[in-house]
């Protein structure tokens, strides 16, 4: 019962009570006059007191009464507003619980209707898929690229989920990812990182205990889309490096490496709602093998050092000079599946036949690695090695050339956390330990590397 139907009922029975003593001291007075006398009555304060209850009390509840009602119409406005508020505020929360994803249950209706009118081509060579998006480059978004870099670019998605694209600015990091997308026809989601991330949830978003809504974030609802369908979904994190990418892309780092599928599950809530998109079982999500993240970043003063945990799951790919420009033929998009993709890399790799020369090249180069610097590299990365050579050679390149560029960008990289005087004065000795073992004319870009810890 509410606070006026309690006011109203407290006057009813004051008023039931008033009546009683009205027909209580009438009886009082008719007893009095009988006895006393009529004339007694009048100068006694019995009757004053008599008058008082049955005539101004009355009145005074019959105001009062009234006082109440119009209270309740004008004076308590506002309070009645509040809790009309609060009384609508707890519907809408009924409400919201139900739904809580809006985007996400927005794309349960309207994904499987896109998904439907998907056509893919079919693509059946490494090398011609690679050549034709550097002619889309070239050719459609006047984007130059040299044919190493391409091939690096290919091969490395193939190899890792997960991409480094490092260099100097305005040499086309973030282009070639959305020239891919294009190409494949599939829009790149740009996720501009903030300096204060520090959790997945700065990626996935949050339940917000105000709104009673999931802060659905643009890699949330492109994860979720990706459940639809076989399309390649390439995610940019963009300026990787401004927050600490071990912290807020930690649990990603992970999961992708899971080759079972089953496992790759992400949690977005710790419970499970009826009405919670049908993608979401338990509040986890899958992450498809179609979803490949790339990582553009910059080395200066305003950006943290990626650490090896980072650089040892991702590939790495250097973009530090502009191509020459060059004639191309004009290329469309092929818009490839996702199985098709990676059906061409197991391709490459079951028709390769020297995982044995692999291996002897690896194991030499180990060897001088720990006498001159003392680093080395483990099976993660050897695993890599042994994907990345057959697949970047499917790509239109060559053996050496493959071993050369896996080299210098993931494994020779460690000497820059090595003490600069020490590393400067077993360079000279280490290149002539190549030299011996691989040939003067081999391993080109790792000597360029090593260079540039000279001191001279």
């Amino acid at each position: 019962m509410d606070k006026h139907k309690k006011i109203n009922k407290t006057i009813f029975t004051l008023s039931i009570i008033e009546g009683i003593l009205i027909i209580f001291f009438l009886a009082y007075l008719l007893t009095y006059s009988i006895v006393v006398g009529g004339d007694a009555l009048y100068i006694s304060p019995v009757l004053f007191i008599a008058l008082f209850f049955m005539v101004l009390i009355p009145i005074g509840l019959f105001l009062y009464y009234l006082g109440i009602k119009f209270r309740k119409r004008n004076l308590y406005k506002f309070e009645l507003e509040d809790v009309t508020i609060a009384k609508m505020s707890k519907k809408l929360d009924k409400k919201q619980k139900r739904k809580r994803f809006s985007d996400l249950l927005e794309l349960d209706v309207n994904e499987p209707e896109v998904v439907k009118n998907i056509t893919f081509d079919e693509v059946n060579s490494l090398e011609a898929f690679t050549n034709a998006f550097r002619n889309f480059c070239a050719s459609r978004k006047k984007l130059y690229y040299a044919i190493d870099d391409i091939r690096s670019f290919i091969a490395s998605l193939l190899t890792s989920k997960t991409m480094i694209l490092q260099g100097m600015s305005g040499t086309g990091k973030t282009s070639i990812a959305l020239a891919f997308e294009e190409f494949i026809g599939n829009p790149t989601t740009v996720i501009a990182v903030q300096p204060v991330w520090k959790e997945r949830s700065d990626l996935l978003g949050y339940y917000n205990e105000f709104t009673k809504k999931f802060n659905e974030t643009p890699l949330l609802k492109e994860l979720y889309r990706s459940n639809f369908s076989d399309q390649i979904f390439i995610i940019v994190l963009d300026e990787v490096n401004i927050a600490r990418i071990e912290y807020y892309f930690a649990e990603f780092l992970s999961l992708l490496e899971y080759p079972n599928i089953e496992q790759r599950t992400i949690e977005i809530t710790n419970d499970s709602w009826p009405k919670d998109p049908k993608l979401l079982i338990d509040g986890r999500m899958q992450i498809k093998r179609n979803v490949y993240f790339l990582g553009t970043a910059n080395n200066d003063e305003s950006t943290f050092s990626i650490s090896d945990k980072v650089y040892d799951r991702a590939m790495i790919m250097n973009l530090n000079k502009k191509a020459k420009e060059f004639e191309s033929i004009d290329q469309g998009p092929i818009k490839i599946s996702n199985e098709n993709f990676e059906n061409l890399a197991k391709l490459a790799l079951n028709t390769y036949s020297n995982y044995d020369k692999i291996d002897e090249m690896a194991n030499k180069l180990n060897k001088i690695l720990i006498e001159f610097f003392q680093i080395t590299f483990g099976n993660r990365m050897m695993n890599q090695l042994k994907n990345y050579i057959p697949i970047y050679i499917a790509c239109g390149g060559e053996e050496m050339e493959a071993f050369d560029d896996f080299v210098y960008k993931k494994i020779l990289r460690k000497l820059e956390n090595k003490d600069a005087l020490k590393v400067s004065n077993a360079i000279s000795p280490f290149i002539e330990e190549l030299n011996k073992i691989f040939g003067t004319n081999e391993m080109k870009k790792s000597k360029k590397y090593l260079t540039r810890f000279e001191v001279k």
